[in-house]
């Protein structure tokens, strides 16, 4: 009798070792494993939908602004120069590309490729300016860094860039990479938003003909 149960209880220790050996074992193992992958999917999926969103948590998108006449006001470029929209109301069209600026290479990829365009976007009576809301040393230095002279209006406060709906993306403190076009008479009559980071300049160019049709 003691044999017997000195055998029980030896085959009961090592069952309690092997359990995981078992197939119920690998199934519990693989539904757990599956539930966290589960889990991990659809938070990828949310994060994803809220960048692509533009990040913002309620409040007007930037279409919202069409056919409405633009905020006013007035900034300062990094060479010290005051630029009011006001300034061009009856002579030219502005075209406005808000960005994240300092630390994205996206956003001066981008401003390098309007800087390359200047020509195109000056045939068509349109001024373009790059808003951020970094320091001013800041963003001299990556100008400096890319080569940009395309004029960079400093939005110290983020009040320009709420006005326009472009704030909060990847950064709730920063704009996103987003194009608002002002025309002569004042009135939005494009914006959009690029969660991709990335605006084909002839895209960008077509919205400024389209102005004239």
């Amino acid at each position: 009798m003691a044999k017997s149960r000195q055998y029980s209880s030896i085959r009961k220790n090592s069952e309690a070792r092997g359990w995981w050996r078992t197939p119920r074992a690998w199934r519990r193992l693989a539904g757990r494993a599956g539930i966290a992958a589960g889990v991990v999917a659809v938070a990828a999926v949310i994060i994803l939908a809220f960048r692509a969103v533009g990040g913002r948590e309620g409040g007007p998108s930037p279409e919202n602004l069409m056919s409405r006449e633009a905020p006013g006001f007035s900034l300062s470029t990094l060479d010290g120069r005051q630029v009011s929209l006001s300034d061009f109301r009856g002579e030219k069209n502005v075209l406005l590309f808000f960005n994240e600026g300092y630390g994205c290479a996206p956003c001066w990829q981008q401003a390098e490729a309007l800087e390359g365009d200047l020509d195109a976007f000056s045939a068509l009576d349109t001024e373009v300016f790059a808003i951020m809301v970094d320091a001013p040393d800041l963003l001299e230095q990556e100008a400096s860094r890319w080569g940009i002279t395309l004029p960079i209006l400093v939005d110290s406060d983020t009040s320009v860039s709420q006005d326009y709906d472009a704030l909060g993306g990847m950064h709730a403190n920063k704009p996103n990479h987003t194009f608002v076009l002002v025309d002569k008479t004042g009135v939005v009559r494009w914006s959009e938003d690029y969660p991709s980071m990335q605006a084909d300049n002839e895209s960008v160019l077509q919205q400024i003909q389209a102005l004239g049709s």
